[in-house]
Protein backbone atom coordinates (compact mmCIF):
# COMPACT_ATOMS: atom_id res chain seq x y z
CA UNK A 1 0.00 0.00 0.00
CA UNK A 2 3.04 2.52 -0.32
CA UNK A 3 4.09 4.36 -3.13
CA UNK A 4 7.60 2.91 -4.13
CA UNK A 5 10.41 4.86 -6.41
CA UNK A 6 14.43 4.32 -7.32
CA UNK A 7 14.96 5.53 -3.59
CA UNK A 8 12.69 2.79 -2.52
CA UNK A 9 14.81 0.67 -4.25
CA UNK A 10 18.41 2.05 -2.96
CA UNK A 11 16.96 1.11 0.77
CA UNK A 12 16.10 -2.21 0.06
CA UNK A 13 19.53 -2.88 -1.31
CA UNK A 14 20.64 -1.29 1.76
CA UNK A 15 18.23 -3.67 4.05
CA UNK A 16 19.61 -6.81 1.71
CA UNK A 17 22.94 -5.90 2.68
CA UNK A 18 22.25 -6.11 6.27
CA UNK A 19 20.51 -9.35 5.88
CA UNK A 20 16.38 -7.92 6.65
CA UNK A 21 15.35 -9.11 3.34
CA UNK A 22 16.10 -11.57 1.44
CA UNK A 23 16.65 -11.81 -2.73
CA UNK A 24 13.28 -12.73 -3.60
CA UNK A 25 12.05 -9.40 -1.45
CA UNK A 26 14.27 -7.46 -2.99
CA UNK A 27 13.42 -8.28 -6.42
CA UNK A 28 9.61 -7.98 -5.72
CA UNK A 29 10.40 -4.37 -4.17
CA UNK A 30 12.70 -3.69 -7.65
CA UNK A 31 10.04 -5.03 -9.56
CA UNK A 32 7.10 -2.86 -7.95
CA UNK A 33 9.29 0.04 -7.82
CA UNK A 34 9.93 0.42 -11.41
CA UNK A 35 7.17 -2.27 -13.45
CA UNK A 36 7.35 -1.06 -16.89
CA UNK A 37 9.37 0.67 -19.40
CA UNK A 38 9.66 5.03 -19.08
CA UNK A 39 11.76 6.47 -15.72
CA UNK A 40 12.05 5.65 -12.18
CA UNK A 41 8.87 8.42 -10.56
CA UNK A 42 11.01 11.28 -8.62
CA UNK A 43 12.42 13.76 -10.38
CA UNK A 44 15.93 11.75 -10.93
CA UNK A 45 17.82 12.93 -14.05
CA UNK A 46 15.54 11.41 -17.14
CA UNK A 47 12.26 13.10 -15.55
CA UNK A 48 14.15 16.27 -14.38
CA UNK A 49 15.44 16.81 -18.41
CA UNK A 50 11.97 15.61 -19.55
CA UNK A 51 9.84 17.99 -17.68
CA UNK A 52 12.68 20.64 -18.62
CA UNK A 53 12.21 20.11 -21.96
CA UNK A 54 8.50 21.34 -21.66
CA UNK A 55 9.79 24.26 -19.99
CA UNK A 56 12.32 24.47 -22.52
CA UNK A 57 9.84 25.16 -25.06
CA UNK A 58 11.21 21.56 -27.26
CA UNK A 59 8.99 19.40 -26.08
CA UNK A 60 4.78 19.32 -26.56
CA UNK A 61 2.74 19.88 -22.88
CA UNK A 62 2.65 16.66 -21.25
CA UNK A 63 5.67 15.52 -22.09
CA UNK A 64 7.68 15.86 -19.14
CA UNK A 65 4.69 13.76 -16.60
CA UNK A 66 2.24 11.74 -18.62
CA UNK A 67 3.55 8.00 -17.66
CA UNK A 68 4.72 5.64 -19.77
CA UNK A 69 2.37 2.86 -19.50
CA UNK A 70 -0.52 5.42 -20.00
CA UNK A 71 -2.36 5.89 -23.57
CA UNK A 72 -2.15 9.36 -23.36
CA UNK A 73 2.12 8.85 -23.80
CA UNK A 74 1.44 6.90 -26.99
CA UNK A 75 -0.98 9.80 -28.11
CA UNK A 76 1.28 12.68 -27.28
CA UNK A 77 4.36 10.64 -29.56
CA UNK A 78 1.82 10.81 -32.24
CA UNK A 79 1.20 14.52 -32.33
CA UNK A 80 4.70 15.46 -31.61
CA UNK A 81 5.46 12.85 -34.50
CA UNK A 82 2.99 15.62 -36.46
CA UNK A 83 4.48 18.53 -34.79
CA UNK A 84 8.10 17.74 -35.74
CA UNK A 85 7.26 17.41 -39.69
CA UNK A 86 5.32 20.85 -39.40
CA UNK A 87 8.15 22.04 -38.03
CA UNK A 88 10.00 21.07 -40.41
CA UNK A 89 7.84 22.47 -43.34
CA UNK A 90 8.19 25.73 -42.23
CA UNK A 91 11.77 25.76 -41.33
CA UNK A 92 11.80 26.09 -37.73
CA UNK A 93 14.92 24.54 -36.32
CA UNK A 94 15.83 23.63 -32.80
CA UNK A 95 17.91 27.06 -32.04
CA UNK A 96 15.27 29.04 -33.51
CA UNK A 97 13.45 28.09 -29.80
CA UNK A 98 16.49 27.07 -27.63
CA UNK A 99 17.45 30.52 -26.61
CA UNK A 100 19.15 31.68 -23.11
CA UNK A 101 16.12 33.25 -22.36
CA UNK A 102 14.31 29.44 -22.79
CA UNK A 103 17.54 28.09 -20.71
CA UNK A 104 16.18 30.53 -18.23
CA UNK A 105 12.65 29.13 -18.34
CA UNK A 106 14.00 25.29 -17.92
CA UNK A 107 16.07 26.01 -15.46
CA UNK A 108 12.93 27.94 -13.49
CA UNK A 109 11.30 24.78 -13.84
CA UNK A 110 13.78 22.95 -12.07
CA UNK A 111 14.14 25.38 -9.19
CA UNK A 112 10.55 25.05 -8.65
CA UNK A 113 10.39 21.07 -8.97
CA UNK A 114 13.62 20.43 -7.04
CA UNK A 115 15.36 18.67 -10.21
CA UNK A 116 18.00 16.59 -10.23
CA UNK A 117 21.33 18.60 -10.02
CA UNK A 118 22.53 16.64 -13.48
CA UNK A 119 20.24 18.89 -15.20
CA UNK A 120 23.00 21.75 -14.50
CA UNK A 121 25.32 19.33 -16.83
CA UNK A 122 22.93 18.41 -19.90
CA UNK A 123 21.75 22.09 -19.70
CA UNK A 124 25.45 23.05 -20.53
CA UNK A 125 25.64 20.46 -23.02
CA UNK A 126 23.04 21.46 -24.89
CA UNK A 127 23.61 25.44 -25.01
CA UNK A 128 27.29 24.51 -25.96
CA UNK A 129 25.64 22.39 -28.94
CA UNK A 130 23.20 25.16 -29.73
CA UNK A 131 25.93 27.51 -29.82
CA UNK A 132 24.73 29.80 -26.46
CA UNK A 133 26.89 31.34 -24.01
CA UNK A 134 25.17 30.42 -21.00
CA UNK A 135 27.06 30.92 -17.91
CA UNK A 136 27.08 29.25 -15.12
CA UNK A 137 26.65 31.80 -12.72
CA UNK A 138 22.94 32.37 -15.07
CA UNK A 139 21.93 29.48 -13.39
CA UNK A 140 22.26 31.09 -9.99
CA UNK A 141 20.13 34.31 -11.24
CA UNK A 142 17.38 32.26 -12.09
CA UNK A 143 17.31 30.68 -8.80
CA UNK A 144 17.36 33.84 -6.54
CA UNK A 145 14.34 34.61 -8.80
CA UNK A 146 12.24 31.48 -8.71
CA UNK A 147 10.52 29.74 -5.68
CA UNK A 148 10.76 26.51 -4.98
CA UNK A 149 7.01 25.14 -5.47
CA UNK A 150 7.16 21.07 -5.54
CA UNK A 151 8.63 18.31 -2.95
CA UNK A 152 8.99 16.16 -5.84
CA UNK A 153 10.42 12.74 -4.72
CA UNK A 154 13.49 12.10 -3.42
CA UNK A 155 12.48 15.16 -1.55
CA UNK A 156 10.12 14.49 1.50
CA UNK A 157 7.05 16.75 1.83
CA UNK A 158 6.46 16.44 5.70
CA UNK A 159 5.46 12.63 6.35
CA UNK A 160 4.58 12.35 2.54
CA UNK A 161 6.59 11.48 -0.57
CA UNK A 162 4.82 12.72 -4.20
CA UNK A 163 5.86 11.19 -7.10
CA UNK A 164 6.00 12.11 -10.99
CA UNK A 165 2.35 10.64 -11.66
CA UNK A 166 1.37 13.06 -8.68
CA UNK A 167 2.44 16.13 -10.36
CA UNK A 168 0.63 14.79 -13.52
CA UNK A 169 -2.62 14.34 -12.11
CA UNK A 170 -2.07 18.05 -10.70
CA UNK A 171 -1.96 19.13 -14.20
CA UNK A 172 1.80 18.66 -14.93
CA UNK A 173 4.19 20.71 -16.29
CA UNK A 174 1.84 23.26 -17.56
CA UNK A 175 0.22 23.85 -13.86
CA UNK A 176 3.89 24.54 -12.54
CA UNK A 177 4.47 26.75 -15.09
CA UNK A 178 1.62 28.66 -14.63
CA UNK A 179 2.19 29.30 -10.99
CA UNK A 180 5.46 30.70 -11.73
CA UNK A 181 4.22 32.60 -14.24
CA UNK A 182 2.43 34.47 -11.52
CA UNK A 183 5.33 35.41 -9.96
CA UNK A 184 7.10 38.43 -12.20
CA UNK A 185 10.60 37.89 -13.60
CA UNK A 186 10.11 34.06 -12.99
CA UNK A 187 9.76 33.03 -16.42
CA UNK A 188 10.21 34.82 -20.21
CA UNK A 189 6.73 33.71 -21.24
CA UNK A 190 7.43 35.27 -24.75
CA UNK A 191 9.58 32.29 -25.02
CA UNK A 192 8.56 30.19 -28.64
CA UNK A 193 7.81 26.26 -28.63
CA UNK A 194 7.62 23.00 -30.80
CA UNK A 195 3.92 24.19 -30.46
CA UNK A 196 3.95 27.71 -32.03
CA UNK A 197 2.89 28.99 -29.34
CA UNK A 198 4.78 31.01 -27.28
CA UNK A 199 5.82 29.58 -23.13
Amino acid sequence: GNSADLVTIFEAVGKRAAGEIDDAQLLQIEQLSCPTCGSCSGMFTANSMNCLCEALGIALPGNGTIPAVSPRRHDLARQAAAQIMALWRRGVTFRDIVTPEAIDNAMALDVAMGGSTNTVLHVLALAHEAGLAYPLARFNEVSDRVPHLAKVSPAWDGDRQWHIQDVDEAGGVSALLRELAQHPGALHLEAQTVSGQPL
